[in-house]
C-alpha cells in the first residue's frame, strides 16, 4: 500500500509499506479522506519528542472498515466511519470518567502508532465510529478538531459569557462555532490573515484587526477586558495580548501550538487573579457532540476543505508551512 511517511523535519516521502493485518480487537480502515492538523504541521516544521520518525502521521480521518480481526463482527466490514484517534487504557479512573485524553497511558493514532496518511491502517474496534447517513467525507473529517473546541467551549465558556479567539485557523474558527453554542453571548474573534477571519465570520465571530484587537475589545468592554480568551495561536505575543484582554477573575485556555516556551507576566496574573488553563484532545461526549453537530448541519464547514492526493502530501504540507493562508484546511484523498 502506498503511505505518507514523515522521515524528518520537512521530509514526507510516498513509499510502498505492507498491507497492515487486524489482530485481536481491531479493524483495518480503507482511508477515503486524511485532513492535515496543525500539530501534524508542527512535527513537519521542526524536529518533536513526540513524533518519532519514520511515522505515517494523520489523526483526522474517515473511511470504510477494510477487514477485521479476531473478535470484531464481520458485518462492519464495509461500514463508513470516522476515526476517533485517542486511545485510551479503559480501565483508569480518567477513562472511566470519560477524560480518555487525559489517560496516562494514552495513545494518539499518528503519533504513538501508524496513522491515515496511508491507504490503508489499523486502529481498535472502538476508534472507528460509524458515521451517520448521508454525511459527507470532506464535513465528517471535521469531527475531531471540532471535538477539540466542544472541549474547550464546554468547560470555559459559561451562558452569557464574552469570548475573544485569538488565530482564526481551523481550530480558532471552530472555537468561534462553538462558543454560542454553549452559552457565549458574543464572540471576536482576529488573525493576522484576512482570508482565515472570512471562515470565523461565517461562524459568527465579531472580527477584530490583529494589530488592534485588544484596544478594541477593551473599548467595547469598558476597559473590563472579556470573561474567556482563547488562544488557538500559542506564541508569546498571543499569550500577551490574552492577558491584556482577559477580565479580572477571567480565564484564558491555551490550546495552540506555536511555540513550545515563553515567558509570561506573572503580576498580571496575580493582579488579575487569571485562570491559565490548558487544552487537549477532547472527551468521548465531546467527540459524539461534535459529530452530532456536523450531521445536523448545526456547524457549516462548507469551503474550509481543499483536497490534494497523497502523492502530493510533501507539497500540500509546505505550502500550509510556507504559504499565504489560502488553504485553510488541506485533506490529503485516496481516489
Amino acid at each position: 500500500m502506498r503511505a505518507l511517511v514523515y522521515l524528518g523535519p520537512r521530509r514526507m516521502d510516498l513509499q510502498e509499506l505492507p498491507d497492515p493485518e487486524p489482530g485481536p480487537g481491531e479493524v483495518v480502515i480503507r482511508t477515503q479522506a486524511a485532513a492535515i492538523c496543525g500539530s501534524d504541521l508542527h512535527g513537519f516544521r521542526e524536529a518533536s519528542p513526540r513524533r518519532v520518525p519514520p511515522l505515517v502521521m494523520g489523526h483526522e480521518a474517515v473511511g470504510t472498515v477494510d477487514a477485521v480481526g479476531p473478535g470484531v463482527d464481520a458485518s462492519r466490514i464495509g461500514e463508513r466511519v470516522v476515526l476517533k484517534p485517542i486511545l485510551g487504557c479503559g480501565t483508569c479512573p480518567m477513562c472511566a470518567a470519560g477524560s480518555i485524553n487525559l489517560c496516562r497511558e494514552g495513545r494518539l493514532v499518528g503519533r504513538d502508532l501508524p496513522g491515515a496518511f496511508a491507504e490503508r491502517f489499523v486502529v481498535p474496534s472502538g476508534a472507528a465510529v460509524p458515521l451517520p447517513e448521508g454525511l459527507p467525507d470532506d464535513v465528517a473529517v471535521m469531527a475531531e478538531p471540532l471535538a477539540n473546541a466542544v472541549h474547550v467551549a464546554s468547560k470555559a465558556v459559561g451562558e452569557g459569557a464574552s469570548v475573544f479567539v485569538i488565530g482564526a485557523g481551523p481550530i480558532g474558527a471552530s472555537m468561534v462555532a462553538a462558543a454560542p453554542l454553549l452559552g457565549a453571548r458574543r464572540v471576536w474573534v482576529t488573525d493576522v490573515d484576512r482570508g482565515r477571519l472570512e471562515f470565523a465570520r461565517r461562524q459568527g465571530g465579531e472580527v477584530l484587526g490583529a494589530d488592534s484587537a485588544v484596544d478594541e475589545i477593551l473599548a467595547a468592554t469598558d476597559g473590563w477586558g472579556v470573561d474567556v480568551v482563547i488562544d488557538a495561536v500559542g506564541l508569546e505575543s498571543t499569550w500577551r495580548s490574552a492577558l491584556e484582554a482577559v477580565s479580572p477573575g477571567g480565564t484564558i485556555v491555551e490550546v495552540g501550538l506555536g511555540a513550545p516556551v515563553g515567558s509570561l507576566d506573572y503580576f498580571r496574573v496575580l493582579n488579575k487573579e487569571a485562570v491559565i488553563r490548558g487544552s487537549y484532545g477532547w472527551k468521548e461526549r465531546e467527540f459524539r457532540v461534535a459529530l452530532d453537530w456536523l450531521a445536523m448541519g448545526t456547524v457549516d464547514v462548507d469551503g474550509w476543505i481543499t483536497r490534494a492526493p497523497l502523492a502530493d502530501g510533501q507539497r500540500a504540507f509546505e505550502e500550509l508551512v510556507d504559504g499565504d493562508g489560502s488553504r485553510f484546511k488541506v485533506v490529503l484523498g485516496f481516489g
